[in-house]
């Protein structure tokens, strides 16, 4: 009786052993080993220190988070913190196994928090000598009260020697070298591709959607570009008139004049 009940008990317990190592594998085999790393489009990196994965902390190694996912799931919620333990990103992405490489940028020139997505740069673009490839972006509400998309036509100034000033003086001559596609607050497709001068900085008068130009207060408006890049994102963000006289400093603009010389993103 007692040899019975001594086998009965051991036949039990090996059978709930097997039971458990069963259960184990198939725990194990239901999650597998991701990686997560962020890049920036620009120079400069993206400010995450801490990752969480569904709720779960992914362990740091460097610039790389790790953790363990369900392979059955078809995305994770990535939520992503600074150096001061802010939500910089909260993101729902998919995720596969092994190393996942997300590019990142802020969201807007005005909100710095991230987003992943794909590169407002563009991948592909390469430098032209001489011209400068960049995006316009507009949060001027003067300009553009109602947040109409506005078009720029676009000038090129040449020295014109002025002899009671002893000095070349800038001219801008019609027609305009282009006029831009619609400018908004969104990121447009294509780039403007603008002639680079050494001496005269671009001038761009503001015109409607109907390319006609916007007047305040009975005055036409004009940017000038003080920016300088080979491919970037700049952008007019809401602020008073700031320009007084053309690129020479002695001509008056005969208007309004911004400058445009905030870059959000360059390569």
């Amino acid at each position: 009786m007692i040899k019975n009940l001594f086998i009965y008990f051991v036949a039990l317990w090996g059978g709930c052993m097997l039971y458990s190592c069963q259960k184990g594998e198939l725990v194990q085999e239901q999650e597998e080993l991701a990686r997560i790393a962020f890049k920036t489009y620009s120079a400069v990196s993206a400010d995450i220190k801490k990752v969480m994965v569904d709720g779960k902390i992914a362990n740091s190694d460097k610039s790389n988070f790790i953790f363990m996912r369900n392979k059955d799931a078809d995305s994770s919620l990535i939520v992503a913190y600074d150096g001061k333990d802010q939500v910089v990103l909260e993101q729902r992405l998919a995720i596969k196994p092994g190393l996942n490489t997300f590019g990142v940028h802020s969201k807007s020139p005005i909100d710095p928090s991230l987003i992943v997505g794909e590169n407002p740069l563009g991948d592909r673009v390469l430098p032209i000598p001489g011209v400068m490839q960049v995006k316009i972006l507009n949060y001027n509400k003067t300009i553009s009260p109602n947040g109409e998309p506005i078009r720029l036509a676009i000038y090129k100034g040449t020295p014109v020697y002025d002899e009671s000033w002893g000095q070349d003086l800038v001219k801008y001559n019609d027609p305009p070298i282009l006029i831009t596609d619609l400018i908004s607050d969104k990121i447009p497709e294509k780039f403007t591709k603008i002639p680079v001068d050494p001496i005269f900085v671009p001038k761009a008068q503001v015109l409607d959607m109907d390319s006609k130009p916007i007047l305040i207060d009975g005055q036409k408006v004009y940017l000038f570009f003080y920016f300088a890049v080979d491919i970037g994102i700049v952008y007019l963000p809401q602020k008073e008139s700031d320009v007084a006289f053309d690129s020479d400093a002695v001509s008056e603009i005969g208007g309004i004049g911004y400058s445009l010389d905030n870059i959000w993103l360059k390569k």
